[in-house]
């Protein structure tokens, strides 16, 4: 897989209130297969020691649908898995070259709030990207290959932000830096229609696949017992999260996305939202 470019604006309102400037992208152009490719699923990532890692295993972890925690990230990315159902037609014996293997030139993607018939969160726009789809060993058993796609970007991150984190920041200060937080959670449905050619030149275009990312703030930071460092003279006897390493898991291949994130690792670049509530750095009294 190899990534060309994103190319990516926005231009309509954003729940109704919030505004993006930009101009809208085309989509791919005329095709004459739909049936041939299709998005399978959403990959989880794999962690092997310390490195991240994707399949095209279609047996591998999936993910039914997404959650992005703007608390973190303004951004979310996918890995869908995409199927190749045309039939190898390679042959040695007959000097036959391979025209079945599919060349995936980009996405469409288009988001709407809560529904496919909920309104737009912004426009449709492309995210174009070389992914070789090989050919289908037989009729049952497709060819697969995963990409890397950023769905939802910091411009619509940044203004879900706005919409679905309620900050108080009331008594906020350097010795109290920690805010009062409520979720207004939103759900953000993402088509994504895969679009290409075959090696034949055939084009092809898979039906849209539909998948499901909640946007919340905070949700997904958890504060393990271990964490809470033991009290000294100058920490004083608050709750913190300055304990020990936290373990290697998925969610820190792509932070802020999809899974439980241990206050660790994230309680020194974003206390504010990954200390709990009463945390001082230098001992003072907060109210929790």
């Amino acid at each position: 897989m190899r990534v060309m470019w994103n190319r990516l604006t926005v231009s309509r309102p954003l729940f109704g209130a919030l505004v993006l400037g930009g101009v809208l992208t085309s989509a791919a152009g005329c095709v004459d297969n739909t049936v041939s490719v299709y998005i399978r699923q959403v990959q989880a990532p794999l962690v092997a020691g310390a490195v991240c890692m994707v399949t095209p295993d279609p047996f591998a972890l999936s993910i039914p649908s997404g959650t992005l925690d703007v608390a973190l990230k303004n951004n979310y990315t996918m890995t869908p898995l995409i199927a190749n159902q045309l039939v190898t037609r390679a042959s040695m014996d007959l000097l036959r070259a391979e025209t079945s293997t599919v060349n995936i030139q980009g996405f469409v993607v288009e988001l709407r709030e809560g529904s496919p018939d909920g309104p737009l969160v912004g426009p449709a726009f492309s995210v174009y990207q070389n992914v070789v789809v090989p050919a289908a060993l037989t009729a049952t058993t497709p060819g697969y290959a995963w990409a890397n796609i950023q769905v939802i970007p910091p411009q619509v991150g940044d203004a879900l932000r706005g919409a679905v984190c309620q900050i108080d920041r009331t008594g906020v200060n350097e010795s109290c830096p920690v805010y009062r937080v409520v979720s207004a959670s939103r759900t953000i449905l993402v088509k994504l229609t895969a679009f290409g050619a075959s090696l034949g030149g055939n084009d092809v275009e898979s039906s849209p696949f539909y998948f499901p990312v909640t946007v919340c703030c905070g949700c997904l930071i958890t504060f393990p017992v271990d964490a809470d460092a033991p009290a000294t003279m100058t920490t004083g006897i608050g709750r913190d999260c300055n304990n020990g390493m936290p373990l290697i898991g998925p969610a820190s291949c792509n932070l802020g996305q999809d899974f439980p994130v241990d206050c660790r690792y994230c309680s020194t670049a974003h206390p504010e939202f990954c200390q709990p509530r009463g945390f001082s750095p230098n001992g003072s009294t907060c109210a929790p």
